[in-house]
């Protein structure tokens, strides 16, 4: 199974390749803006467009890219939203919408969203917008996109692994570990469901 791991290097990332490396029948293949096997700036079409023409058909997607503005709401300007929304939501889309035919029949994708959507924090809300239109764009998207393929998201909590940064802004959660977060990215790739946004709180 060829499996394309765009955004290896940060947290999440890297517990994903570390995840799907272990496993001998997936051929990990990895892109990020600055390293791996490939480059891709996600918000930008003509470089994810170069991207899948150069990997080619792969039997899974799995994005773990983008990120999103964190400041209050009384200083969050326009432009702060278009970052968020440039970054992890149309970056993603972007993915899916310009991946899918190189998808194989019965191959999957699957996005990231976050906990944010539902269990706000301060200075959350661009992420909570962003996470949000994620899952609403994978749960209709299953409906049509065809040929057996599945889209799923993934909505992890805070991560142990960056934990000590951000535990400030996640004051009463309690932060996931690497095991229950690669299982829901290994559900989404090898499970049968679609149109789904599975919670790792």
């Amino acid at each position: 199974m060829k499996v394309l791991l765009i955004g290896h290097t940060g947290t999440l990332g890297k517990i994903l390749f570390e995840g799907f490396s272990r496993m001998s029948e997936v051929e990990l293949v990895t892109a990020s803006r600055h390293s791996g096997d490939f480059q891709v700036a996600i918000d930008e079409v003509s470089s994810v467009k170069a991207l899948f023409a150069a990997v080619g058909q792969v039997d899974a997607i799995v994005s773990a890219a983008g990120s999103t503005v964190f400041k209050p709401f009384t200083d969050l300007a326009p432009a702060d939203i278009q970052q968020s929304i440039a970054s992890k939501l149309q970056g993603q889309v972007n993915l899916a919408l310009i991946g899918h035919p190189y998808v194989t029949d019965g191959g999957s994708i699957t996005l990231t969203s976050g906990i944010i959507k539902e269990a706000f924090i301060p200075e959350g809300t661009s992420s909570a917008l962003v996470n949000g239109a994620i899952e609403s764009f994978v749960a209709s998207a299953a409906v049509e996109i065809g040929r057996g393929i599945r889209i799923n998201a993934v909505s992890p909590n805070a991560l142990v692994g960056s934990w000590d940064a951000y535990a400030p802004s996640f004051r009463g959660f309690i932060p996931v570990g690497d095991a229950p977060v690669f299982a829901a990215y290994e559900k989404s790739v090898f499970g049968i469901m679609t149109g789904q946004t599975f919670k790792v709180w």
